[in-house]
């Protein structure tokens, strides 16, 4: 069954993969789903970062207060800069530093 999950979740990923490089990008989604498509980059980046800012481990939350407050840092410059790079920056110097 586990080889079944694999190769298929395999076979899903290269036919998503693939498409972004054959003719597939022309079509065009309804305006009502388009909508919504807009949104899913930034609910998936919102996913990946708060998972690997906060954790659950069985009945705790466990979190690192590292991570924590270079996030914190790295939002403000992202708010007050606008600027993807100065909010990498900020929040990479705050991670080497402490």
């Amino acid at each position: 069954m586990i080889w079944f999950v694999m190769i298929l979740t395999g076979l899903i990923n290269f036919i998503f993969r693939i498409s972004m490089f054959s003719g597939i990008r022309n079509i065009h989604l309804p305006l009502s789903l388009n909508r919504y498509v807009v949104y899913v980059p930034t609910s998936v980046l919102s996913a990946i970062i708060a998972s690997s800012l906060i954790s659950f481990n069985g009945q705790e939350v466990l979190y690192e207060a590292e991570k924590l407050v270079a996030a914190s840092i790295a939002v403000i410059f992202a708010y007050l800069t606008k600027s993807v790079s100065a909010t990498l920056v900020a929040g990479l110097i705050t991670i080497w530093i402490m």
